[in-house]
Order: C-alpha cells, then structure tokens, then sequence
C-alpha cells in the first residue's frame, strides 16, 4: 500500500505518454567491512515532493485510524491502519538515509 502513490504517478505519466528518466536503485558498492554507504552520491539528494506527499498522506489516515477508533466504526479501521503503516514505512526509510547524512 505505501507503493501505491508512485505506481499512482507512473501509470498517469504513462497514460499522459509523460517520458520520464530511467532512475537506478542505488548500489553503494560496498566490497569490504571497511567500505562505508554514508558518504556515497545517492545520499546526496534531499527528498523530493513524492516523499512529503508520502508523509502527509501517513498523517492523514493515522487521523482517520483515530477518528475510527473515536466514533466506535470499525468499518474502515483495518483498511486505514494499513494505508497508514504502509505510507509511513516508506516515507520513514526514504527519510532516514537524508537524516542520518
């Protein structure tokens, strides 16, 4: 579910035929235990509007887990709860390398 707003975006530029750079997974070419990730060039860029897109949305439906377990409605809770977890997972461990740099 915390994937769900950039698959959201690829298929729309997709649909829109919006051409867009093919962009790595990081390879910090870590060989030896003397080798460290913390300096290297992918570690360089701040997080972009996706991320805060990311956390913002974590926020609201951590809001809305809460304004479910407030009104005694059970119907939605499992659903935001996930949706929550799963945002703010991502929005967490796309933050962290940016934090600890």
């Amino acid at each position: 579910m915390g994937l769900s707003l950039h698959n959201s975006v690829a298929v729309i530029e997709g649909w829109l035929g919006i051409k867009t750079p093919f962009v790595r997974t990081p390879k910090f070419n870590i060989v030896d235990k003397r080798d460290k990730w913390i300096d290297n060039n992918y570690l360089n860029t701040n997080p972009g509007f996706g991320t805060l897109l990311e956390g913002v949305l974590c926020g609201c439906f951590t809001w809305a887990v809460f304004e479910d377990l407030q009104m005694n409605d059970p119907t939605l809770l499992v659903f935001h709860a996930m949706l929550a977890l799963g945002f703010g997972s991502v929005f967490l461990l796309s933050i962290k390398p940016w934090a600890n740099a």
